[in-house]
């Protein structure tokens, strides 16, 4: 299983080869290595964004978040002190990925996409895309019985705001709004204003 990083990251592979994901690219990782090295990880991160805001970015394909992916976030809190702050599409299956990562020991931080900010920024509902039953069953399930979910009211909000509006949006929809939006205007906002729940 690999997963993309980018950001100041660097640690020992097994074998004894140096992974450093510092470049503009980032880089694809085996979680086997990261696992495996057993060294310490380094960075110069903080909880910020590019340039003015130094982060890690761990990208995983899954459309769920495999156990490994999981221990690799646990670790790199642990090990450099950093918070994890989550962005992804603003659908249920989201909220279950985030309860998943506490479950896995990570107390992550949902930045965004949330469904309040689908309304602060006025998107256009062709951006959006109607919720199925398959999703308002998980939504309500979450609602309802998911511990870690009910313990935090915003993230009930938030829920409870996209199950009302019956609407679900991807990340991707925020291109409309320029190339550069989600790098240039949104991270940046969100990290400057600490706007994360």
């Amino acid at each position: 299983m690999a997963v993309f990083i980018a950001g100041d990251l660097r640690f020992c592979e097994y074998g004894g080869g140096m992974a450093d994901c510092v470049n503009d690219r980032g880089q694809q990782v085996t979680l086997r290595a990261v696992e495996s090295s057993g060294g310490d990880m380094t960075s110069n991160a903080e909880d910020e964004v590019d340039r003015r805001f130094p982060c890690i970015i761990v990208y995983t394909p899954d459309t769920v978040p495999e156990e490994d992916t999981i221990s690799l976030v646990r670790r790199m809190k642990e090990q450099l002190d950093l918070p994890v702050l989550a962005i992804a599409d603003s659908s249920p299956r989201s909220v279950k990925n985030f309860s998943l990562f506490v479950a896995g020991g990570c107390d992550i931080k949902w930045l965004g996409l949330r469904p309040s900010d689908v309304v602060a920024l006025k998107m256009h509902p062709r951006c959006m895309q109607s919720m199925n039953s398959k999703d308002l069953k998980l939504a309500q399930r979450l609602l309802e019985k998911d511990a870690i979910v009910k313990e935090r009211p915003q993230w009930v909000e938030e829920l409870t705001l996209m199950v009302e509006t019956r609407r679900k949006v991807e990340v991707d929809a925020l291109s409309p709004l320029g190339r550069s939006f989600l790098s240039n205007v949104y991270f940046p906002n969100k990290m400057g204003e600490q706007d994360w729940i």
